[in-house]
């Protein structure tokens, strides 16, 4: 009787994320009730999103350029009035940071007030005052540099003041720091992340300038990148004082080096940009980041924890990018097929080089991976100033290669001036079948065997009668799941597309196409692109062993390694994350078999890993042994459970 399996659900693993707004809402300077009505109005707004932490511009209670009247008495009672106004909102709210001037022994800051559970859960002044040109806030601040381990009081309450705070909301550790801070050398939220913060969070009031919000974005993209979080920047906007300059509400999301969520400057739209944060993303960078780990934990600071409501609906506000080796910008697209040919064939030509290799040796079938290794070996030529006859393409058709395939790889090798063979291997294959007492009819893995070996029987016996260096064709995607025959086309001298996943190398092989090919080799290299993939190693020559078929879509595989490979992401969330990205294309129950499958085949194929050639790293994924991925092969295939 047929096992019934229960329908499947994922669900989204909310503790993972962390819900966060910016919003700029227009200001009315010195008018702190005004102030605080537009941020009540925001507030809701970030509310209804179901956000866990709203971010507000620096100085927001009272307006950045508000001039002498930081120091007007009646002004400033108000920002603190304004404070537990706001305070109140958040009794069953998100949390809130917004921007007020305070004093502490008769000494004004700029601070980063933290708001939530009805009360102030903290303030942080802002370290690093400008002073220069446009600016010149030690007029009114005083630097809260060394400001550290104090209380300051508002109204009636005490809580905790000073640069070594950090707030854990609903999991996720929270720091802030405030807009020029984040232009120094060794800026607050730097040692804030190394203390643990996963988000920093940047009150600002920042002019605009040509150019400086490329500036801001590639500041942002290098501190997350370097530092393994996320940085949520909100700067001033409309109602700002344009009297000698100009502040444009520019509002940024960035997690780990990526832009997430931008409103870019001088925006008509004031709705709050809500973004959900991955915490477990940056968990696991920083687990495997020694350089970073190093450095971290030297940091003394207070940490005040804060419950607030997460999130109830079925939403994920934030972009999973179903494919996530390949850009989604053509031009980007571009960039990197150019970039990875040079990378590919410099590394090609360089191991020829060392071996002083007198000739290329390459497996040609008219699939889309010899035909890219071949491709490659053409750039690698050229570094060499060797003709491309110095490439020595052998097909080897058997009963199942089919017409088209075989045709088309005579043909580029002929178009491109290979030194070129074609060998039929059917009549070698069925004398290994023979002695092993095979009925060399039935097409069982040893039939499929057999020609997988013959043929790198015949390359590797060919290259060193050249004293050539014989190239494997395996792509990343089918060494992550083993498809390949141990010992036939899983080994090679030296593999050039090994770093390159299946949902790319179709990509490179157009490029080279578009940019490259002459119209003769273009049009064989479209009919390649065109043609189904297979092994062909069963079947009648009709290409109706479908690879798909067997391993499932390489879409869905090479997402899968990505999250599992780039992440270290929980099966269940990488499910869930699929029927995110590939809504409408595949239901949570294909996507459930096929997790399933690939997580099996990816633990099994650990042993054929392990002794792999040696092959270039070209991405962030790698499944070297030597390098990026070390399992064990004997990996239990309950670890998913």
């Amino acid at each position: 009787m047929n096992e019934v399996k229960a329908p499947v659900e994922f669900e989204k693993p909310v503790g993972d994320y962390l819900r966060v707004a910016t919003v700029s809402p227009e200001v009315s300077l010195a008018d702190v009730p005004a102030n605080v009505a537009a941020l009540t109005k925001a507030y809701r707004a970030a509310q209804d999103e179901q956000a866990e932490l709203l971010v507000c511009p620096e100085l927001s209670l009272t307006g950045y350029s508000a001039g002498d009247f930081f120091h007007n008495t009646h002004v400033t009672e108000r920002a603190e009035e304004g404070l537990e106004e706001l305070a109140g909102l958040t009794k069953d709210g998100p949390a809130m940071l917004v921007g007020a001037p305070l004093k502490r022994n008769d000494v004004w800051y700029n601070c980063a007030v933290m708001l939530a559970e009805g009360k102030v859960q903290g303030v942080v002044p802002k370290t690093h005052l400008p002073n220069a040109k446009e600016f010149y806030e030690r007029r009114w601040f005083t630097s809260g540099k060394g400001v550290e381990n104090q209380m300051i009081k508002i109204g009636n309450q005490e809580t905790p003041f000073g640069t070594d705070i950090l707030w854990d909301i609903n999991g996720t550790k929270v720091a802030a720091e405030i807009c020029e801070d984040m232009f120094a050398p060794i800026s607050p939220g730097t040692r804030a992340a190394l203390a643990g913060a996963q988000v920093v969070a940047n009150l600002s009031a920042s002019n605009e300038l040509i150019g400086k919000a490329d500036y801001r974005k590639t500041l942002i993209k290098g501190f997350t990148g370097k530092t393994a979080c996320a940085y949520v920047y909100c700067s001033a906007g409309r109602g700002e004082s344009v009297a000698d300059v100009i502040y444009g509400g520019h509002q940024i999301i960035d997690e780990n080096g990526h832009l997430a969520a931008e409103r870019e400057p001088l925006s008509d739209n004031h709705a709050p940009l809500v973004q959900d944060i991955d915490r477990t993303y940056l968990e696991h960078d920083r687990a495997v980041d020694k350089t970073w780990a190093d450095q971290a934990g030297d940091q003394d600071y207070r940490t005040i924890d804060v419950s607030v409501p997460a999130p109830t609906d079925d939403r994920l506000l934030r972009y999973v990018d179903k494919a996530p080796f390949v850009p989604g910008n053509p031009e980007t697209l571009d960039e990197r097929c150019e970039e990875l040919f040079s990378y590919t064939s410099h590394a090609l030509a360089q191991r020829i080089r060392e071996k002083n290799s007198r000739g290329i040796v390459l497996g040609l079938s008219g699939g889309l991976d010899s035909t890219l290794a071949l491709l490659t070996a053409l750039e690698a030529t050229k570094q060499l100033d060797k003709s491309a006859d110095f490439i020595h393409t052998v097909t080897m058709p058997a009963r199942a290669s089919s017409e088209r395939t075989q045709d088309n790889a005579t043909l580029l090798a002929e178009a491109m001036g290979t030194t070129h063979k074609v060998k039929p291997i059917q009549a070698l294959a069925d004398n290994f079948l023979a002695i092993i007492e095979h009925d060399q009819t039935t097409q069982d893995i040893a039939y499929e065997n057999a020609q997988a070996r013959t043929r790198k029987e015949i390359l590797m016996n060919y290259a060193n009668k050249l004293m050539a260096l014989e190239l494997g064709t395996g792509d990343m995607s089918e060494n992550a799941i083993g498809w390949c025959t141990y010992n036939g086309d899983h080994m090679s001298m030296f593999n050039p597309n090994g770093g390159i996943p299946k949902t790319l190398v179709q990509h490179l092989v157009r490029w080279y196409a578009d940019n490259k090919a002459s119209k003769e080799v273009k049009e064989i290299l479209y009919d390649i692109l065109d043609t189904p993939i297979s092994p062909e190693l069963t079947g009648d020559g009709d290409l109706s062993q479908a690879t798909e078929d067997i391993v499932g879509p390489y879409k869905l595989n090479d997402f899968f390694m990505f999250e599992l490979n780039r992440r270290g992401s929980r099966p269940e969330k990488i499910g869930y994350l699929a029927t995110q990205a590939f809504a409408g294309a595949y239901d949570e129950a294909t996507i459930a078999d096929r997790l399933e499958a690939y997580l099996d085949l990816y633990a099994n194929a650990q042993w054929k890993r392990e002794v792999m050639p040696n092959t270039t790293k070209v991405g962030t994924v790698s499944l070297s042994p030597r390098g990026d991925l070390r399992l064990p092969p004997n990996l239990s295939l309950g670890w998913r459970k």
